[in-house]
């Protein structure tokens, strides 16, 4: 008698992130405004050469957002019964579920209020097998793509720091609680992931704009899938 149990492969979910679905819309209306301006060139519309100047670096500016979005990768995680990849045109990060101990959306202080930042915040039982996963490339351009992130947290729940240096210039050897010593860019990344780890609680973070619903109805979701995984 055949198993009931879906194959592997057949468990396997994707997400593909909302923001490339935004591309062709960016890269059409750059499309028109630059049609419009050449339109308006030739007929010697009475625009100052500043306004003409502006009109081609708009949309110059949405083509290329449009583009750099289009060429983003279909796919931006891959979720298994077993673990939850990311995949970024630089490279990927994978985490398997038994080293997940929460995810949520971080939070910063403002006064008395807490406000959302626009991730999703993930955090780990052990790093180093997340040190092992991590495509260089990837780890190197997270590095500086989410150093703003950083400055947010340190602005919000370290306000009294009035040096930031010790966040910033991250040292190249990391030593794990295992005992290894990692160096180069696997040490400056795990630097980082401790730092926020300290600030906001979590060390990995996936962006919204890489998600294909709301936070709050991707983490229930995400539930569901963990729960019946």
């Amino acid at each position: 008698m055949p198993s009931s149990q879906p194959a592997p492969e057949q468990r396997r979910v994707t997400v593909t992130p909302v923001a490339r679905a935004h591309g062709a819309g960016f890269t059409a209306l750059g499309l028109v405004v630059f049609a419009v301006t050449m339109f308006l060139w030739l007929i010697n519309a009475p625009l100052p050469s500043a306004a003409f100047g502006l009109l081609y670096i708009a949309s110059a500016v949405l083509i290329f957002l449009g583009s750099a979005k289009i060429f983003e990768p279909p796919i931006s995680l891959e979720i298994t019964p077993q673990a939850i990849r990311y995949c970024h045109r630089r490279g990927y990060w994978q985490i398997t579920w038994e080293n997940i101990v929460r995810y949520d959306v971080p939070r910063v202080h403002r006064g008395l209020e807490l406000d959302e930042v626009p991730y999703i915040g993930f955090a780990l039982r052990d790093i180093e097998p997340l040190l092992a996963d991590i495509t260089p490339r990837l780890a190197v351009y997270l590095l500086s793509e989410q150093r703003h992130l950083l400055v947010v947290a340190l602005r919000h729940e370290r306000p009294d720091i009035r040096d930031y240096s010790p966040y910033f210039e991250v040292p190249d050897r990391f030593a794990a609680p295992s005992g290894t010593v990692y160096k180069g860019v696997q040490a400056m990344f795990a630097t980082r992931c401790t730092h926020f780890r300290e600030l906001l609680g979590y060390d990995l973070f996936v962006p919204v704009s890489a998600l294909d619903r709301p936070p709050d109805d991707f983490l229930r979701w995400l539930k569901q899938l963990e729960n019946n995984r």
